[in-house]
């Protein structure tokens, strides 16, 4: 894992500037990210990403039944 630090205003670059990170706010530990990437890259929260990834795995298991 890369680890950057970065200063509120400060940005990183992902994918030759495709994907742009930059840091807005800092209070104490919490932190507010904007996120700049092109609409065919989706960007979720750790636990909204995992509650879409067992929706689907319950959906497939269920099409699995259904056959």
């Amino acid at each position: 894992m890369l680890v950057l630090t970065r200063k509120a205003g400060q940005q990183i670059l992902i994918g030759k500037g495709l994907i742009q990170m930059k840091v807005l706010k800092v209070d104490d530990d919490i932190i507010s990210i904007g996120i700049k990437a092109p609409q065919h890259i989706d960007i979720d929260r750790e636990e909204v990403y995992l509650k879409k990834l067992q929706k689907e795995q319950a959906e497939s298991s269920m099409q699995k039944v259904a056959l």
